[in-house]
């Protein structure tokens, strides 16, 4: 008999289990409407894009074509190695020490941020070939590389 005799507000916060049930399963459809909309977007929104390398030192690299043919490739580059093609500089190339090596050209400019010059060999000697910055944008670093017959491979 006390059952029965419950006061009304008791009653109002007790739902039955049909209306509890229906109110979790239209909360949880919510959910998944906000993320099968949502999740699209965020994979669609475009990503920052990287920084481009800015160039803060040159490297040489010595490539055998014959026996008596070297191509060196001078490229401006980052701290990181990675290529800058914004770079148009001047750069002077000679060897140091006594070489009998030729060089095509001493004075070249970069192009897209890299060169390529030819070496006559005229006695397979070791020498050292410099790259030194003239002039740009911003100064580079000079390079020296080795340039042996030991590590030509042909």
């Amino acid at each position: 008999m006390w059952r029965n005799n419950k006061p009304s507000l008791f009653k109002w916060s007790t739902p039955p289990r049909w209306k509890v049930v229906r109110r979790s399963q239209t909360i949880f459809s919510a959910i998944l409407l906000v993320l099968v909309i949502s999740l699209p977007v965020y994979y669609s929104w475009p990503t920052p894009s990287k920084a481009k390398p800015v160039a803060s030192k040159l490297m040489i690299k010595i490539y055998a074509i014959t026996e008596d043919r070297l191509a060196a490739i001078v490229s401006a580059v980052d701290e990181s190695g990675q290529l800058d093609n914004s770079r148009d500089d001047v750069i002077n190339l000679f060897f140091e020490g006594a070489s009998s090596n030729e060089i095509a050209q001493s004075r070249v400019s970069l192009k897209n941020g890299e060169v390529s010059v030819e070496i006559k060999v005229k006695n397979q000697q070791t020498s050292f070939l410099t790259a030194k910055w003239v002039s740009g944008p911003t100064p580079l670093k000079d390079v020296t590389s080795l340039v042996s017959p030991l590590m030509w491979n042909y």
